[in-house]
């Protein structure tokens, strides 16, 4: 990793480049790794990579949370033994995994942290193209991505009241997650996983009351 040129990352692939930053994420990674993924040519681009992340793991655990629930409604009552076995196991397998994701969110954190120092001690990113504030195109590009929304929120309601859901509209929806962006008053484009993250925050800065 020591030899790869600021130029050579900025020309990787996205998977490539996704894969870097996704393997990169343990504390045990070699600081050199994280001061090169943070060099002006890749850092908003390693941004973006950290905040799919997140939003990929939120999404799975939202499911498995989901699955979950399901199972304690789904029939596993009192006098059905072995169904309160298959809940108690399920519970316990959910249990486990979710410790183990939520670790991991909390590795993501942290590197968002440290990109995010970066890039306000760094020189000046380029402009947003959608300009600061909510301009014209950023509430142009926010309607749109609400639309996709908003249109995957009623496919999902379709398949799951007509029966046809096999259980992946669940995770076709919560995809979206990850696929649609919407921009912030910066002018940052996050995705929407990231982007309830951002809404979130600036609710709790006082200096935004």
């Amino acid at each position: 990793m020591n030899g790869i040129s600021p130029a050579a990352l900025k020309a990787m692939g996205p998977e490539e480049f996704a894969a870097l930053v996704s393997d990169s994420i343990s504390p045990d990674t070699d600081p050199n790794v994280w001061d090169a993924l943070t060099g002006p040519l890749v850092i908003g681009r390693t941004r973006k990579c950290l905040g799919s992340l997140k939003a990929d793991v939120q999404a799975q655990l939202s499911f498995h949370n989901a699955e979950l629930e399901r199972l304690r409604g789904g029939g596993c009552g009192i006098g059905d033994q072995e169904g309160e076995q298959r809940y108690r196991a399920a519970k316990s397998e959910r249990a486990d995994w979710r410790r183990r994701a939520v670790g991991f969110r909390l590795l993501v954190d942290k590197r968002i942290a440290l990109v995010k120092s970066r890039m306000a001690a760094g020189p000046a990113q380029p402009p947003s193209p959608y300009g600061p504030g909510f301009t014209k195109a950023a509430r142009a590009h926010n309607r749109a991505a609400l639309e996709k929304l908003a249109l995957a929120v009623a496919e999902h309601q379709r398949q799951v009241t007509s029966g046809d859901s096999d259980g992946s509209a669940d995770e076709g929806l919560w995809q979206h997650l990850i696929d649609v962006t919407a921009i912030t008053g910066d002018g940052e484009e996050l995705p929407l996983g990231e982007w309830l993250e951002y809404l979130a925050n600036l609710r709790e800065d006082p200096a935004t009351d």
